[in-house]
This record gives structure tokens, C-alpha cells and sequence, in this order.
């Protein structure tokens, strides 16, 4: 016999609905410690800041904090950012972009970020950290004027602020970042001016470098190829001759016929894991070498190399090579056929790398696209990568 057992009607007229809790009474993220919420958005694609500025005002202050940048290093979350410098004569001040996210992934073209004030078109910028320093002139309104003054781009942030002033102005003098201090030289006219000078990071303080000679100071800028920093020794160099600087001993060196196997590294070229990239103009192809090695082409680009002349790129149109996440990254000036408009396109191809059995290095050109349209008389000034 079955028997159905009914609840009575009080019961009945007790039990209640399932209801959402109040928006009083919901859990918030804004709820908290910073210390949590930092380790959280630690995590994070730092591309996805933007929305989160706008989704949480609490999350501002955060999300430019040192603190949360302390902690991206520390997990090892830290993204490498390409940043890029137009020069307009529209405008008083360069132009700054960084690579725009699209949906899950890097884009292919530029976003405009706050650019500075400074009307400096100077082609020596060093990194430093998370920083771009744009040091020295020439500027814009008065290109044969140098200038001495320092500007930073924190690229957490992207705000500008001031560093201390050089010594000497100069002009597109040769720069690099070295043990913790930047190491400035030439771009200077009077020879009683100091030839070389060094801003130390930690006491943000300039002091001059001892002087090393006519021999070196009447050879123009524009003949040395780069400048790097290599076990305590600041190296620059032309086609005939490298010189270095013992950071230690304060004195200089000349080595004839370069002296030291990457005396031909030119200034386009850029490093992966040591080994050096770099793009030839005669004839047109890429080449890579490493420590006491010859130059030695990359293979499998022959498409990318016809691809780059027939869209304008030549040694005359501005080019730029930098490493970026493990490939390189090759932007370049080309000029559109039908232009109406008077304006011209950079472009920009991502090179992956592969190393076969036999020690070849090849190349794959993963992509190739338009990232910013732009009047004819722009020019691309700085390609530089940084760590955030």
C-alpha cells in the first residue's frame, strides 16, 4: 500500500523562493586588500589595463602603481611592448605609439599614447627598465640647435617627466645603457665642451668622461655604426676602426681594423639570445652572425625581401629592426601608388626563427600589414622595445 504523506499547510506557506542576495549584500573585488587585488592583476595582459580603468575606478591608482609592476617581475608576467616615434610636421612635439590589443591577441596596428612636450626629434633614446629616455636634441624648430635636456616615458604609465640635465647639449649623440648608468658621446660642436659624459641612475647625477683626443673627436657621428656596452667596456665603431672606453679606468682605445669581431655590426642590427641580427641594402637580404663569426644570410625570406621593394622599402625610406618576444620585428616607410592624399604607410612583418641540424638559421615572415597610414612628410624616428 502506498502511502501519501501530505505536508501540512503551514509548512506549505513557509518555504520560500530562492532570491539573489542584494547589490548591498554581493561580494565585491573592490572589497579586497590591495596586496590581493595586485597579485591578481599581476596576472593579467597588462593590454588589458585600459578596460579595467574604466570598468573600477579603485583599480586606477593600482594599475600604475610600482607595486603592481614589482609584482609582474616577480612572477615573471613582465610582456615586451614595441613603441614606436613619428616625427609630423603637423606637430610641435613627435608622435608616440605602442602596438594596439584586438581582441585576444596583438594587433597589427599602432595606438597613439600621450606624447611629450618636448619638441626634441632626437634619434638617441635608450632604455632603461620600463623607461624610454630621449636624450639631447636636435629640435624640431631649430634643427642645428642642440639641447641638453632629458625626457622619460614611463611606459607603465605613459607619462612623461624630467630627467636631470646633461652637461653639454649635443645632437644625436651615441648612447647606451651599460651597469647601471648611461653612457653619452659626441653629438658636440667646441672642443673645450666634454666630449663624453655618464648619468648614473641610482644618484640621477652626470659627470664627464676624461677626453679622448682629436683622433676621435673629429670623426663625425654619422660615420660610426653603434654603440654597445660588453665586459666593462664601452665599444663604438665605423667601417675602418673601433674604439673603446674602460668603464673602470676611465681611458680610451683605438684599435685598427676593428679589433674585436663585431667592429661590423651596423647600426640597424638588433640581438636574440647572442646572436646578432641585421638587414643588408646591397643586395637587399638578412644576415646573422654570432661571437668571431662571419655574416651568414637567413634563409627561407627571399618572398619577404621582394615583398619589402615593392612596397618602398629601399635604403633611402626609414627602416627599423628590433627584437620583440623571441622574433624580430622589421618596420619600414613605403609609399602608396595611387595617393591622393599625399600620404605614405608603415609597415610591419614579424619574423619567426628557426636554427636547423646544420647551424642555418631560417626565417618565416608570419605576417604582413599596413599598422599606420601617415602624411608623406613623416618620418619614422625610433623603434625601441621594452619590458613591462
Amino acid at each position: 500500500m502506498n502511502l501519501q504523506v501530505e505536508e501540512p499547510p503551514e509548512k506549505k506557506s513557509k518555504r520560500k523562493k530562492k532570491t539573489s542576495p542584494s547589490p548591498s549584500t554581493s561580494p565585491s573585488f573592490s572589497l579586497l586588500p590591495d596586496e590581493i587585488i595586485v597579485s591578481c592583476l599581476a596576472l593579467i595582459s597588462r593590454a588589458y589595463y585600459p578596460r579595467l580603468s574604466i570598468i573600477s575606478k579603485s583599480f586606477r591608482p593600482l594599475l600604475s602603481s610600482k607595486q603592481l609592476y614589482t609584482a609582474r617581475s616577480h612572477i615573471g608576467s613582465t610582456e615586451q611592448c614595441l613603441y614606436v616615434c613619428l616625427s609630423d610636421e603637423r606637430y610641435q612635439s613627435p608622435q608616440w605609439f605602442t602596438r594596439k590589443k584586438k581582441n585576444k591577441t596583438l594587433g597589427k596596428s599602432l595606438a597613439p599614447i600621450p606624447s611629450s612636450d618636448s619638441p626634441s626629434i632626437s634619434k638617441s633614446t635608450v632604455v632603461v627598465g620600463s623607461d624610454i629616455y630621449v636624450i639631447g636634441g636636435p629640435i624640431k624648430t631649430e634643427p642645428s640647435c642642440p639641447s641638453s635636456a632629458i625626457r622619460i616615458l614611463d611606459c607603465r604609465t605613459h607619462t612623461w617627466r624630467d630627467a636631470p640635465s646633461m652637461i653639454v647639449a649635443r645632437n644625436d649623440s651615441l648612447t647606451c645603457f651599460y651597469d647601471g648608468k648611461i653612457y653619452v658621446m659626441g653629438g658636440c660642436g667646441d672642443d673645450d665642451e666634454p666630449w663624453a659624459e655618464v648619468f648614473d641612475i641610482k644618484t640621477q647625477t652626470w659627470e664627464r668622461l676624461s677626453d679622448p683626443g682629436n683622433a676621435i673627436r673629429n670623426i663625425c657621428r654619422c660615420n660610426f655604426y653603434t654603440i654597445i656596452g660588453m665586459k666593462g667596456t664601452i665599444h663604438f665603431w665605423n667601417s675602418y676602426r673601433a674604439y673603446a672606453y674602460d668603464t673602470s679606468q676611465d681611458n680610451w682605445e683605438s684599435m685598427i681594423d676593428g679589433g674585436v669581431w663585431y667592429h661590423c655590426i651596423p647600426k640597424s642590427a638588433c640581438e636574440i639570445d647572442g646572436v646578432w641580427y641585421h638587414m643588408s641594402y646591397g643586395p637587399y637580404d638578412f644576415r646573422w652572425t654570432r661571437e668571431g663569426e662571419k655574416w651568414k644570410a637567413v634563409k627561407g625570406l627571399d618572398s619577404l625581401i621582394k615583398m619589402y621593394n615593392r612596397n618602398g622599402g629601399s635604403s633611402s625610406n626609414k627602416t627599423k629592426l628590433v627584437s620583440c618576444c623571441g622574433k624580430l620585428l622589421l618596420l619600414w616607410e613605403g609609399y602608396m601608388k595611387h595617393n591622393p592624399n599625399n600620404r605614405k604607410k608603415i609597415l610591419c612583418t614579424e619574423i619567426t626563427l628557426e636554427t636547423d641540424d646544420e647551424g642555418e638559421v631560417w626565417g618565416n615572415a608570419e605576417w604582413i600589414d599596413v599598422v599606420q597610414s601617415v602624411p608623406t612628410q613623416c618620418e619614422l624616428l625610433n623603434c625601441l622595445v621594452v619590458s613591462v
